[in-house]
């Protein structure tokens, strides 16, 4: 993910209400630091492999690898 995709989410996340970030492995490290950064972090929780065999669902970003699977989905609250 590009600096400028990131810096798009770290201005994001200040928003009000729910925020989705669509296909986030590549950016899954950068992204949890941002959200630490931003207090959004305990807030946060991630579906991989939505949809498919496989699916997990991890209500703690702190047990998610920093390298998830292509078709992660996170939702910020």
């Amino acid at each position: 993910m590009s600096k400028g995709v990131l810096y798009e989410v770290g201005r994001a996340i200040g928003w009000p209400g729910t925020k989705v970030v669509m296909k986030a492995r590549r950016s899954l490290a950068d992204t949890k630091r941002i959200l630490r950064e931003e207090g959004a972090f305990d807030g946060a929780e991630l579906v991989e492999d939505c949809g498919l065999p496989g699916e997990r669902v991890y209500r703690s970003l702190d047990d998610v690898l920093d390298r998830g699977s292509y078709f992660s989905t996170m939702v910020v609250r």
